[in-house]
């Protein structure tokens, strides 16, 4: 009976985990205004509290052998359970109110410091209890095996379930359901025999039906933290991102995508503005493709001109959903205009499946503040745009800028943009301001000329609240200034691309100056490694990076030959921490919706793990030599991650049965070392070498070596353990 309760808890500690892992990867990633990068800083923190429990549980362990009864571990493992339970709802409240405890703005881009900060605050207290947990399971049942394989399972059985939860249940409806189990996993450890035991039981299903009742107000009070000192008017998860609408004063409301603003509808000058210059920029316009933002009121301004039809992408349906009925003014937008035709579907297979040749193609997405946003800033995809466009055709988008000077990092950010941009469009022109706004084209277009604008304004006979033609002359004041600095400062920057997200990474650099321990400083202090800064050749810049990493991992293979499985498995924990960020990364770059998927990704990561152990049980039995077993195994993984950036496209199989394959590796790797080693140094080592890679990949190898040197690297980490595997020991 015991066997079967012990069991059912794995399963449940693997389940509650991973679940809340999702949980708190979405509301920290809100918290962080969508920024991909601190996925490798929440990992860290997840990683080093379960090596902290792990260590704490081995502590505990070993007063079972001073006489200690093994009751004492059930009880601990108990109550550890319970607190645990109660510690989510605490996690949840941190991470949605710190930023105001902590005095930044719900507008400031957070950096390495305060997202580590913000992340160990929230998740390690969580996970201490997580690892220890699972020490004192393994110390109790006596079979770390099974006890990795349950935990494995119940992590998958997670990640299927988590696409129904967030698709359906909001965070706090989920944690409430991972709290009642652990606490009636907590119960069942208990000595059923205790006077005292109903009493608890009777506790426990009060406590769980009065906060059921009490979740709505938790939720709301809970995610008010996140926006104030603004009133939220309504919050919802969509598998793009979280929505979220807040009133700001009477008539003025405000939509934040991921924790990040959108738009505000106190906005409506710059907004007016933008569009009628831009249709304004071309004689005819008739056909127009709008690729996001048009929730915004911009539709409605460009509805003024003498257009044939708009063709608007907004994947995400529950964002127009939100906006018409929780904003007044939308409802003056012209989304429902019957020019106008609402694709709800990404961008880039739209663009790619695309018959039809646009006259106009506006990108109004706001800049690549996320991966999930460079990717439709690339060169791949300005290729695309290329495509459909009609023979005198335009595309434009707008980023970040100043119209008066224009140096330093955000040169370099606008240089990068400006030459991406310059490497499809042979032809270039732009409208200087807060927001820089370049137009591309194939063909010679004449230049944007001031009087023929005010001319076509009023032939038009734009109907407008701010703009006036007089307006016209005063933006395109500086447009010459601002064509020279970018023409002599083209070689600063690299061109943003898909797998190498340049544009991206300048973005955050620039938006984190103020800060003593900020992305632009780390990356440049990184190695003394320049080449995103525009310094000196990339090429041997990341050939000599490279080396030094491989050089690294050879002295440390001659130092641990000795104890060579000891370095495999360090090497495999930083190896599969590394992969699933690289994967997750690629992901939201070719298919942008990680938010929903990531569960499914991890979910088929730990049934991987699974089958690797019981493959492990199965060979074991065969007469096939654990060492080349492991050497086999090692090859194969230096083999996946090199073909990792390369097949990993837009067919989501391919990362579900790549992620798959790995985990089944790893976990049959696993297996010969818990049959080997004992469980605490295993467990140590691997999640110091797991800390070390989450640190390492995200926030130094991407951002310096792009995707497809980061796949080399980490795949060199295991061909060279599996070459000191083959060498005979002295």
């Amino acid at each position: 009976m015991l066997s079967l309760i012990m069991s059912l808890i794995i399963f449940c500690l693997g389940l509650g985990s991973i679940i809340s892992q999702f949980v708190f990867l979405r509301e920290l990633h809100t918290t962080f205004q969508g920024n991909e990068l601190s996925l490798s800083l929440i990992l860290f923190s997840w990683l080093f509290g379960s090596g902290i429990g792990g260590l704490l549980g081995f502590f505990f362990s070993l007063r079972k052998r001073k006489s200690i009864h093994s009751n004492y571990l059930k009880n601990l493992l108990s109550l550890i359970l319970i607190f645990s339970a109660f510690w989510l709802f605490i996690s949840l409240f941190l991470s949605r109110g710190l930023n105001l405890f902590l005095s930044i703005s719900p507008f400031e881009i957070l950096q390495p410091g305060q997202i580590l900060l913000i992340s160990t605050i929230v998740i390690v207290p969580q996970t201490i209890t997580v690892g220890l947990s699972f020490i004192l399971i393994c110390s109790i049942i006596q079979n770390p095996i099974k006890a990795y394989l349950l935990e494995a399972l119940g992590a998958f059985f997670a990640g299927l379930l988590s696409l129904i939860l967030i698709k359906y249940f909001n965070n706090c409806q989920i944690i409430w359901t991972i709290a009642i189990i652990y606490t009636a996993s907590g119960l069942l450890l208990l000595n059923k025999k205790l006077t005292y035991y109903r009493l608890l039981l009777i506790i426990w299903a009060s406590c769980a039906i009065l906060s059921l009742a009490m979740l709505s107000k938790i939720e709301e009070s809970t995610q008010n933290l996140r926006f104030g000192p603004q009133k939220l008017i309504y919050s919802t998860d969509s598998i793009y991102a979280n929505i979220a609408i807040v009133k700001n004063a009477e008539y003025s409301y405000s939509l934040y995508e991921n924790g990040k603003l959108s738009f505000s509808t106190e906005d409506s000058e710059s907004i007016e503005e933008w569009a009628h210059m831009l249709l304004l920029s071309h004689a005819t316009p008739r056909k127009i493709l709008l690729i996001g933002g048009g929730v915004s009121g911009v539709i409605s301004e460009i509805l003024k001109h003498p257009i044939k039809s708009i063709d608007y992408l907004e994947p995400d349906k529950k964002l127009i959903e939100s906006v018409l009925k929780h904003i007044p003014q939308s409802a003056f937008y012209g989304l429902r205009d019957k020019k106008v035709t609402i694709y709800n579907q990404d961008a880039r297979p739209f663009i790619k499946a695309a018959f039809t040749k646009y006259d106009l193609i506006i990108l109004n997405l706001g800049g690549p503040s996320s991966l999930q946003l460079n990717r439709f800033y690339t060169q791949e995809f300005f290729e695309k745009i290329k495509n459909i466009l009609s023979q005198e055709g335009r595309f434009c988008f707008s980023f970040e800028s100043k119209e008066d000077i224009l140096a330093g990092q955000l040169l370099k950010y606008n240089s990068c943009l400006y030459k991406s941009a310059k490497s499809v469009f042979p032809y270039l022109q732009l409208i200087p301001g807060e927001r820089l706004t370049l137009i591309g084209s194939s063909e010679n277009i004449p230049k944007i000329n001031p009087e023929e604008l005010a001319a076509r304004f009023k032939e038009r006979d734009i109907q407008s609240k701010y703009f006036t033609p007089y307006h016209i002359k005063a933006k395109l004041f500086r447009q010459e200034y601002i064509q020279k600095r970018l023409e002599e400062n083209f070689n600063l920057a690299s061109i943003n691309r898909d797998y190498y997200p340049s544009g991206f990474f300048y973005y955050l650099g620039l938006r984190g100056k103020q800060s003593w321990l900020n992305f632009n400083r780390m990356w440049e202090l990184s190695g003394k490694i320049k080449m995103i800064y525009g310094f000196g050749c990339m090429e041997s810049q990341t050939i000599a990076l490279l080396a030094y990493w491989i050089a690294t991992m050879l002295i440390l293979g001659v130092i641990g030959r000795k104890n060579i499985v000891n370095l495999s498995v360090f090497s495999s924990g930083f190896y599969g921490i590394a992969l699933a960020i690289i994967i997750s990364l690629l992901f939201q770059i070719n298919l942008g919706f990680l938010y929903y998927r990531l569960g499914m990704i991890v979910a088929n990561f730990m049934l991987g793990l699974s089958l690797g152990g019981i493959l492990f049980i199965y060979l074991r039995k065969t007469k096939l030599s654990w060492e080349r077993a492991l050497f086999l195994s090692e090859i194969a993984l230096g083999i996946i991650s090199l073909l990792a950036a390369f097949i990993l496209k837009d067919n989501q199989l391919t990362y579900f049965l790549l992620t798959l394959l790995a985990g089944i590796i790893i976990g049959f790797e696993f297996g010969i070392f818990y049959s080997r080693k004992k469980t605490i140094t295993i467990y140590i080592l691997d999640l110091s070498g797991a800390c070390l890679g989450s640190l390492l990949t995200g926030l130094i190898f991407v951002p310096v070596l792009g995707i497809y040197n980061t796949c080399l690297l980490i795949s060199s980490a295991k061909l060279i353990t599996a070459f000191f595997l083959r060498i005979p020991k002295r």
